[in-house]
Parts: structure tokens; sequence; C-alpha cells
């Protein structure tokens, strides 16, 4: 039916509509991840189990420019009916009017994907399936009071290393690993300042739930359960600077780096150990030695170990042996190599020798203006801003910047070499100048 093309386009419209609809109103940001949870969900749907219509090809009108535009892969689930069908289940849960118009845009798309012959019956239903879902996923992750933009900020840098890890696989090119590598790490890297986040309860008040879906996201494949850093975390902020401070008696214990610039060889003998794990076992034993409490399973951290077991079980019934050992290459390679040296560089970054130590900055935690290379590789979500961290440990990632105050000064990013070499000039001598924010 080649007059249905256009009611079958207006789902490029879909999500517009929603914005421009929902604008000021409390429903916009649930109903917006809610849509785009649905498309995540086909989108990895795609990616790993790939499904094509085979039909004939239309010569001229509607429906042939329809098949030049619009791939017939990537056929189920249909995310035409996935996307609008979860919006309205999660308006009408929350029992707004708009709910109304989007069922009736879904039933339209739900008879389109059929009669452009774009998708199948089959297709059709697992969108329908998939839109449920991700509407009641939402739904729930309401009531139990999850922070949508976080847990979408989780769920977006798991999707950016899925899509790294099924590309990689298929081109098969060592040269793509590589290249690979050094996403995953910094998506890790990012993940792990999310974690940082949910270790003071930004991800929902509700704090077995908050532990579970941290422990999930990237405690336990992390290795690091968010029990573990949590006391050492609590005790930096209460302690930062003194010598009671976790990060000065165990993260740089036995270290070349004592809070203070250093000259190229001990500088690159620093980075060396970071990168690769050594410094990380110093910090270990001297945590050891220090009579560090071992952690006790809680309901949390098992729930999250489950779930991981389940996905290891579910990859190793579903891969082969070369394939395993590549995701298992490109995901603890990075974790344990690139990933520690940018957490190492973003934790130089944090905190000074203390007062005085850089010129023109009188406490003992920076905060810095970067672009965009810096917010990718060393301070995503707003960790650049540490000092404003410190001052308001309430307050989540993305309020962060409104906690600026008109007397706060941020240095630039410029700077920070200076803050780790002592280079020919004396280091951090060399640059005087402050930036307001």
């Amino acid at each position: 039916m080649p007059a249905t093309v256009p009611l079958y386009m207006s789902y490029m419209l879909v999500m517009p509509v929603l914005i421009g609809c929902g604008r000021g109103k409390e429903w916009l940001l649930p109903a917006f991840f809610a849509g785009a949870l649905a498309t995540g969900l086909c989108l990895v749907s795609h990616l790993f189990w790939p499904t094509m219509i085979v039909r004939p090809v239309a010569a001229t009108g509607w429906i042939a420019w329809l098949q030049s535009i619009d791939s017939p892969l990537a056929a189920s689930p249909s995310g035409h009916v996935a996307l609008p069908m979860a919006i309205t289940v999660l308006l009408a849960t929350l029992r707004k009017r708009a709910a109304w118009w989007f069922a009736l845009w879904s039933a339209v798309l739900m008879l389109t994907v059929l009669t452009t012959g774009q998708h199948l019956t089959g297709d059709m239903a697992w969108g329908v399936v998939v839109g449920w879902l991700a509407g009641a996923i939402t739904a729930i992750s309401m009531r139990l009071r999850i922070d949508l933009r976080s847990m979408a900020m989780i769920l977006l840098e798991w999707l950016c290393i899925v899509v790294t890890l099924r590309v990689a696989l298929a081109v098969d090119d060592w040269r793509l690993y590589l290249v690979a590598a050094v996403i995953i790490s910094t998506r890790q890297h990012a993940l792990f300042i999310l974690y940082h986040d949910a270790t003071h309860y930004h991800l929902t008040r509700r704090r077995t739930v908050n532990d579970f879906l941290i422990n999930v996201a990237i405690g336990m494949p992390g290795t690091v359960p968010v029990e573990f850093y949590r006391p050492l975390h609590v005790a930096h902020h209460r302690h930062v600077g003194t010598a009671q401070d976790p990060e000065r008696r165990f993260l740089y214990q036995n270290q070349r780096w004592t809070f203070q610039p250093l000259d190229t060889l001990s500088l690159g003998r620093q980075l060396a150990g970071d990168l690769l794990l050594l410094n990380t076992l110093r910090t270990m034993r001297a945590y050891r030695r220090a009579g560090g409490a071992v952690v006790r399973p809680t309901a949390p951290m098992l729930a999250a170990g489950l779930i991981w077991a389940l996905i290891v079980g579910w990859l190793v019934y579903l891969c082969s042996a070369k394939t395993l050992m590549l995701l298992s290459a490109l995901w603890f390679g990075p974790l344990f190599t690139l990933s520690v040296l940018l957490q190492k560089l973003r934790s130089f970054a944090e905190h000074s020798g203390g007062p005085g130590v850089t010129p023109d900055w009188n406490d003992w935690t920076y905060s810095w203006w970067v672009g965009w290379m810096g917010r990718i590789f060393i301070w995503p979500y707003h960790i650049n801003l540490h000092l404003q961290h410190h001052r308001n440990p309430n307050t989540a990632w993305y309020d962060l910047p409104s906690q600026v105050l008109a007397s706060d000064h941020v240095m630039s990013w410029r700077r920070f070499p200076g803050l780790l070499w002592i280079g020919r000039k004396g280091g951090v001598n060399r640059h005087r100048e402050t930036e307001q924010f």
C-alpha cells in the first residue's frame, strides 16, 4: 500500500514531537528515557541477531523510494513500533493525556510497518514487547526514585562499549583492536566517575537498590565492589590533605609522585607503573599491611555477582573460545592498563600537595576548565569541578556547574602538565594565571 509510506515515515517525528509537547513538563525526561531505552534495546538486538526481510524490489513509486532509503536489515524487533510503544506505556502509567495520542500513533505505525512491506507480523510483535518492556522498566525506575539522568548515562556508556566490541570482533583486525581498547578504556573510566557519584547515593537514595545497580554497572565487572570503595572514599572526604587521607596512605604509597611535580625520569616511571599495574599492586600491598578491612558480601553485591555470572555463562554458551578470549582481552586489558592510567591522571588533577604549592591556589582540591578532549579522556561528567564536589558532596554530577560561585577560580587544563612535571623552568611556577569559571 504505497499511500501508507508517509505515515510510516512519521516515525522520524516521534521524538521531536515528544520534546515539543513535553517541554517544561516533568514527564518529558522519563518519556524520553523510555523511548531511548527501547531504541537502544533494538540496536543491540540488531547488532547481535541481525535479521533481513527478503522482499520483491519495487520499480517505481513510493515503495521504490522507501526501499532506496530504508534498508531491509534490522527487521526484528521493529524500532518503528518499539519507540512509540515505550512512550505510550510510560505516559499511561503516569496517567498523562498525551498517552492517547502516542497510543494512536503506535497503532498507525504498527499497521504501516506491514503495509509498506518493511516488517513482518513477528517483527511488529517483538517491537511491541520491547516497547512495553522499556516503558515498564522506566516506570519501575521512577517508583524506585532512580536518577534517570545518571542511569541514562550508564546505559549510554555500555552501549558505546557493546558497539565497539561488536565492530571490533566483526572486522577482526589487530589495529582496530588497539583503537577499541582506547575507546573502551575511556568509557570504563567514565563509568567509574558515575560509580563515584553512586558512592554518595546519587543514583537513588534507596541504598540497597543504589549499590546493586552500580555494582552491576561497573563495580563487579570492574573488580571493585562499591562496598569496598565507599569507606575509603568517605574517609578521603573527611581527611583530605592530611596523613589520614586514604589517597596518601594507600593510593600513592611507595610511589614517586608525592603530590609534587616530578622530573622527567621520575614522572616517566610513575606513569609506566600506573600503566603496567605495578602501582596498583603497591596500593593493594599498602592496604593489606595497614590492616585494611575485608569486605563482607552484601545482598547487593551477591545479586550483582549473580547477574554477571548469568551474563558470562550466556556468553560461554554462545561464543567460541577465540571470541571469549578476545572479549576478555578487550575488557580486562584496558581495565587494568589504560583505564588505571586515566584514573590516576584524574587523581593527580584532583588534589594538590597543599595550599601554596600551586601559585594562586590555596585549597587542597583543584577545579579545572577543560575542553571536549579532556572530558572524553580524564574529566567526564563534570568531575573536573572537584573543588565544588568536595564543598557540596550531596550534589549530583549534573548539578555541579550550578555550585560554582562567582568568586571561584578554575584553572586552565594547560596548567595540568606543570602540576606533574618540573620541566625546564620549574613546573607549576611557569603558570601563574588562574581563570574564572
